[in-house]
């Protein structure tokens, strides 16, 4: 099982950031951050010897509908703790910084959010489709994407064989 982030260094984080949200009682807690802050809390996340999560495992999102969640999961090598960030975004226009400043190997993860579910990276240093064709229509992973059925060709029989 996992070992994930101590509540003693959860309060640390959120008397750094008061706009840290978090469920000290789960077992495996989750950090709700603002995304005007996303880069800052990474990056302290990343450089505070206390937290050290220094890689970035993956980054996802999911989509609820109503808003889009980006779901970031940081490992510390050192004791094995995980940290799992999370950022709510608008459906209409979701945004969130890119942290390619912070990891520099999530340029394409990043990528492959904004082909399939359409959530911009803001400072992206390129930012551009990496799964479907530069001209496909939507964002296929989304639960609004209506997929356009391919045009019916009745099935020819070959008859007297």
């Amino acid at each position: 099982m996992k070992a994930y982030i101590d509540a003693s260094l959860l309060a640390i984080l959120k008397q750094k950031f008061p706009s840290v949200e978090y469920d000290g009682e789960a077992a495996q807690p989750a950090v709700y951050v603002p995304a005007a802050e996303l880069v800052a809390v990474l990056s302290f996340l990343r450089d505070d010897e206390r937290f050290a999560f220094a890689r970035l495992e993956n980054l996802t999102s999911v989509d609820y509908q109503t808003y889009f969640e980006m779901v970031y999961h940081l490992f510390n090598w050192n004791t094995g703790a995980w940290i799992t960030v999370k950022v709510k975004l608008d459906h209409e226009q979701p945004a969130v910084p890119s942290v390619t400043g912070v990891f520099p190997g999530v340029e394409f993860e990043e990528r492959e959010v904004y082909d399939l579910m359409g959530i911009g990276f803001t400072g992206h240093p390129d930012l551009r489709r990496i799964l479907m064709a530069d001209d496909f229509e939507g964002h296929p992973l989304r639960k609004d994407y209506k997929q356009i059925m391919p045009p019916h060709v009745p099935r020819i029989r070959k008859e007297g064989r």
